[in-house]
């Protein structure tokens, strides 16, 4: 009999109760199981987003997986394509990395056998619908918010230190009825604190580690709590905290949108990276402010003064790897920092110095610290890129992968389609029955939610074929993958003998990340292509220096062609 492990997700932004959801995803996959002749033998579940791709359930499972010797199954069951994803790249990264391994993933409800070429069709197309849906309710969510803070609303979160939240009853009747509220910000009894910080840092000239040793005096004011119950367990106050504090203005009484970037810290571990100025949304509907808007003025002066002063006397540290390396062992992915000890240079993981002694004692191996140093990555980055970016590797995959795709797709669109319109034409049937069995007296509240049901069961057909219908050849779309990756001549040799500062643009355009995992000895590397490196690169015999800022690069340019990763055992 084979076997099977089960993964299940439950989103952390579902109003579901696990105890209900996760059963009912196993009774489901159980029954697949079942119809493909074996049985659940293992379980792994989540709690997490479904655009998230470190989960500490899928973790296990896919390191499990590697071992053919040990493992507890032979393929997976997933209730249905959002629960293993809602970003169709990483779906396709999850499927290839257990493919690899000889395991394969199948669904319980909603696609089709993934051994056939139909099969994997309707997997894709599901796939790219989840993306489209999470897309669309993240639009419309933003949109919400934008006009809850333009009205002077809080829109979810904690309050900034000095502030409590003023409840009051939701301005829809129904939804104030179910106990929902908005929230505005009113100052609480640490609003003192606040203002005497901003007096320390522009008026009396402190530094931040300076103001925070002073808060941390016997008998010195609370420190705000951490978010993560495993940060800042003593209660001390931090410079991070200090800085935080000074270029925040919603001290001035204005309420400010917007203004930080949570999903980069998600995706490459991390701080929030801070928007650009324009994209803030401010609202015009002010609370009570702690601090003048002078004052706040001249802290973002000495801020920019302090810049420039230690720009100029010490030059900006740079590193070849800087924000390139994350580190995962035993932990969320986090970013690496670089360091010179000692003649050499270090990436390091402070996972200790962030989350304590004590949590990073629990991780065998890592310690407060963990580092690898800048040279021996190099040797593998460097071999990285001439098997798979300037070597002939990448040509011949992608070109099978393209030859199978045109043979295939337009095949499988039209067997979809054709499905697609016979499900419509029996629902707008069963429709017609339970209309029928209206009109001859049957009662409106025994059949009505099922007409609702089969309503929306068609619309969400008609979408799906609306996605399906071929569009127009568009004269101005990109280049194909492979005529792009073609113009990318064979580099191996420059790229090894030129400077650091060419080496550091290089890896910038190629949008290089590195993930360290000292647990499981291993480093994966992966590179993005994107038109405008290839058009620097084309027909060059040496690496331009001018050609390949990162300006003409932007991650909005990143499109096309990805590199699978490469793994290395240590």
């Amino acid at each position: 009999m084979k076997r099977f492990g089960f993964y299940g997700r439950l989103s952390t932004d579902d109003k579901q109760d696990q105890t209900l959801a996760r059963p009912s995803q196993l009774e489901a996959c159980q029954r697949k199981a079942q119809e493909l002749g074996g049985e659940i033998t293992c379980e792994f579940f989540d709690q997490e987003s479904g655009a998230k791709d470190d989960r500490p359930g899928w973790t296990a499972l896919t390191q499990e997986a590697r071992d053919k010797s040990t493992r507890r199954f032979d393929g997976v069951v997933i209730y249905q394509t959002s629960r293993l994803s809602r970003d169709r790249v990483s779906a396709g990264l999850f499927h290839r990395e257990l493919r690899k391994v000889g395991v394969q993933i199948h669904y319980a409800i909603g696609a089709g056998d993934p051994s056939t070429a139909e099969g994997g069709l309707m997997i894709a197309l599901q796939q790219a619908f989840d993306e489209y849906e999470r897309a669309k309710l993240s639009r419309e969510t933003k949109r919400g918010m934008r006009q809850t803070a333009l009205q002077g609303f809080r829109c979810g979160g904690r309050p900034p230190y000095g502030y409590r939240l003023e409840r009051s009853p939701h301005p829809v009747a129904a939804r104030a009825k179910a106990g929902e509220f908005k929230t505005r910000l009113e100052p609480d009894g640490n609003a003192v604190v606040v203002a005497e910080i901003f007096h320390l840092w522009a008026d009396k000239g402190w530094g931040c580690q300076a103001i925070a040793d002073h808060l941390n005096r016997p008998g010195g004011p609370p420190s705000p709590s951490h978010v993560d119950p495993k940060r800042n367990v003593k209660g001390n106050w931090a410079k991070s905290t200090i800085r935080a504090m000074l270029r925040n203005p919603t001290y001035t009484g204005r309420l400010v949108w917007n203004r930080l970037d949570f999903a980069t810290q998600r995706e490459a571990g991390g701080t929030a990276r801070l928007r650009a100025r324009d994209e803030w949304v401010i609202s015009e509907v002010e609370h009570l402010p702690l601090i003048s808007d002078d004052l706040f003025t001249a802290a973002q002066e000495r801020f920019r003064q302090r810049s420039r002063r230690v720009g100029a006397r010490n030059g900006q540290a740079s590193y070849l790897f800087t924000g390139m390396v994350r580190c995962c062992s035993g932990h969320q992915p986090l970013a690496m920092y670089g360091r010179k000890r000692k003649e050499h240079v270090y990436l390091t993981c402070d996972y200790g110095r962030t989350y304590g002694k004590v949590a990073a004692d629990e991780i065998g191996g890592h310690g407060q610290w963990l580092s690898i140093r800048e040279d021996a990555l190099l040797p593998l980055v460097e071999k990285f890129f001439a098997d798979r970016i300037f070597g002939p590797m990448r040509l011949e995959k992608l070109a099978r992968q393209l030859r199978a795709h045109q043979k295939t797709t337009q095949q499988q669109s039209s067997t979809r389609q054709r499905q697609l319109r016979d499900d419509i034409a029996d629902l707008d049937r069963r429709i017609g029955l339970q209309i029928q069995a209206l009109e001859q007296g049957i009662e409106p509240e025994l059949i009505g939610q099922r007409i609702a049901d089969l309503r929306k069961a068609k619309e969400e057909g008609e979408i799906e074929l609306r996605a399906l219908t071929p569009a127009a050849p568009d004269s101005n779309a990109d280049e194909d993958p492979a005529a792009l990756l073609a113009r990318i001549p064979n580099l191996t040799q420059a790229l090894q003998d030129s400077p650091p500062e060419i080496k550091r643009q290089v890896f910038d355009a190629f949008g290089l990340q590195i993930t360290y995992d000292k647990t499981n000895r291993r480093i994966e590397i992966s590179a993005t292509i994107s038109e405008a490196v290839a058009e620097a690169l084309d027909n060059a015999k040496s690496l331009p220096q001018e050609a390949l800022d990162h300006s003409l690069v932007a991650p909005r340019d990143i499109a096309g062609a990805g590199f699978e990763p490469a793994t290395f055992g240590l």
